[in-house]
This record gives structure tokens, C-alpha cells and sequence, in this order.
């Protein structure tokens, strides 16, 4: 019989993965294109190379993906997915250094926009000296979440983000004031 499927084995058998993601793959797409650039910009903050960056950012999202039946917040879940594959690369590697020291500041920026791109490069120059822990923080602070939106993304209690959050900033005042006073005294 033409019509008929019986008998038959299907064209197309969708695997788990596909399946659970058929529901919302049209709002994954706005949210990957929504966040994608500020999820790089905040592994950036972490610390990551621009290289870095995009590829765990990618891996973070593929992880967002795979639980987007079941995410909520996707933007923090995507971020505390990034940190650990970021931490777990640089782990696994040895490169922790290495990975901190690495500029990130794309070529098409430090022509037209040299002054802008020094300021930025000592900004994360200073972002790198913190310890990680006051790093994650700011860099979640950066990408506008606050510290019990924070707590909640990293399972931490609220007042160790906003301790955290408070030795970083008193870290980078400090070297703030530090490097104006050096410039003064260079004048």
C-alpha cells in the first residue's frame, strides 16, 4: 500500500539529544545570538585569550543547549559552564599564567583606537593581578549581575560574593590610584 508505514522503519528517528531540544531550538537560537558575544567578553574578564574565550564559550553553549529544556536562567548557567571549562582547561594544561598573561585585544581594534585599546589592555592588566576568586566576581559584576544573582549562579553564600566583591574593588583602587601617581611622577 502506498500510504502505508507499517512494516516500515521511520526515515528519520530523532536521537535524545534532538528531541529534547525541538521544543525550544527557535528560542535557543535568540538567546545564542543574544549572548554569545557577552559570554566571551566575560570569560575575557576571567581571563581567558580572545582564542579561549570563543572556543569555551562555544563548548558552553553547546552545554546550554543540551539542558535547555530544563534551564532557567540560561545566561548564568552558560557563564558557570564557561568558568568551569575554562578552569578545567587551564588546569588540565598547566597554563594558568600563561592564559592570564595572554593580551586579548583584537588586532582591528589597536589601529583606529589605540588610546581606547591601552585603556582596556590596563584594565585587564589589573583584572589579572586579583586572585581568582575577586576575578570571577568582577567579572560577573562586569557583565552587569549582581552579587546575590552571583551567589545564586555560583552557589556561593551572598555575603562571600559581596566580600569578594568588595576586596577587588578596594584591590583595583588601589592600583588605580598607584599607576595615577606614577604617571604624575613621569610627567
Amino acid at each position: 500500500m502506498l500510504g502505508s508505514t507499517e512494516g516500515t522503519r521511520p526515515m528519520f528517528k530523532a536521537t535524545e539529544f534532538e528531541f529534547a531540544t525541538l521544543e525550544r531550538t527557535d528560542s535557543f537560537d535568540d538567546y545564542y545570538r543574544s549572548d554569545l558575544t557577552t559570554l566571551t567578553r566575560f570569560l575575557l574578564h576571567l581571563g581567558a585569550s580572545v582564542e579561549d574565550a570563543r572556543d569555551v564559550a562555544q563548548e558552553a553553549m553547546l552545554a546550554v543547549l543540551n539542558k535547555w529544556r530544563f534551564v532557567d536562567e540560561p545566561q548564568a548557567y552558560a557563564r558557570a559552564a564557561a568558568k568551569t571549562i575554562f578552569m578545567r582547561r587551564i588546569g588540565k594544561a598547566k597554563r594558568d599564567q600563561e592564559a592570564a598573561k595572554r593580551a586579548w585585544v583584537p588586532e582591528q581594534l589597536r589601529s583606529p583606537f589605540v588610546s581606547f585599546a591601552a585603556e582596556v589592555e590596563s584594565v585587564m592588566q589589573m583584572l589579572r593581578t586579583l586572585p581568582l576568586e575577586q576575578r570571577e566576581v568582577m567579572a560577573w559584576t562586569l557583565d552587569g549581575y549582581t552579587p546575590s544573582q552571583i551567589a545564586k549562579a555560583t552557589n556561593q553564600k551572598p555575603a562571600t560574593v559581596r566580600s569578594h566583591l568588595r576586596h577587588a574593588r578596594a584591590s583595583l583602587k588601589s592600583q588605580l590610584a598607584r599607576n595615577r601617581n606614577t604617571a604624575r611622577e613621569e610627567e
